[in-house]
This record gives structure tokens, C-alpha cells and sequence, in this order.
């Protein structure tokens, strides 16, 4: 028998696709989530978009070896659903990128759940959930 000594994680983390007509930034996430400056979440908020933007700069994907968000490997990670979402915003802006649980409380939650937003404008799914 093996026994650990020292620090163990149970670490979970979420690949997202983003397609926006604008360009992302931290203020016009932070709107497109729905949340109000000032409000009771807006600290949280902000850090949770700090953490997305950061999970764009750590480059590419949690477990895929893709580069940059094509028809093809949106349609293999995400679904067709979000590959056709790609196709029908392609004068849009595409991101991809993952956040961990090991993150801020909010950016906790965000991870361990899957979830989908769709507006004209704005879509955003984190539906590959990796436990």
C-alpha cells in the first residue's frame, strides 16, 4: 500500500469557445454575462472575466492539441450545434480557452458546470467538462 503525504487535488477544468462580434475585453464580458456594475457580484464578476481572459492566454485547450478554433475541431469538441454557430458568425471573433477549479470561488463554479449562451451577438459554451 502507497500513502500520500502532502498536498492532493481533485482539480477540474472547462474548455470554452467564445464567438463575438466585438472584440473581447474584460468590460464587454463582463456585460454579455449579465452582470451590473456595482451590483453584489460585481467583484466576483470581474474576477471571474480575469480568470477567462487568462485561461485565453495560457493558449489552446485543456487535453486537445489545436492551435486556432476551425469548422472541424469546434464541431469535434463542442458540438455541431457550436460548429454551425462558428459558420454562421464567421466575420466574428473566436476564442477558445480553459479555466480551472483551482481558480476564484465564481470561476470554481463556472468550471464545474456546463453551460451554454447564445445571443445574436455573443456566444459562449463550456460544455467539455474534464473531471
Amino acid at each position: 500500500m502507497k500513502i500520500r503525504m502532502g498536498f492532493i487535488t481533485n482539480s477540474s477544468s472547462t474548455n470554452f469557445l467564445i464567438i463575438s462580434k466585438e472584440e473581447l475585453t474584460e468590460e464587454y464580458l463582463f456585460e454579455k454575462l449579465g452582470f451590473v456594475e456595482g451590483g453584489k457580484l460585481s467583484d466576483k464578476g470581474h474576477d471571474l472575466c480575469a480568470d477567462i481572459l487568462f485561461g485565453l492566454e495560457k493558449g489552446g485547450l485543456q487535453y486537445f492539441d489545436y492551435e486556432t478554433p476551425t469548422y472541424d475541431n469546434i464541431k469535434e469538441i463542442f458540438g455541431s450545434k457550436a460548429a454551425d454557430k462558428f459558420k454562421s458568425m464567421s466575420d466574428a471573433h473566436a476564442y477558445w480557452g480553459y479555466t480551472s477549479s483551482d481558480e476564484a470561488p465564481l470561476t470554481q463554479f463556472f468550471t464545474t458546470d456546463s453551460f451554454e449562451i447564445e445571443e445574436k451577438d455573443f456566444y459562449i459554451n463550456g460544455r467539455d467538462c474534464v473531471w
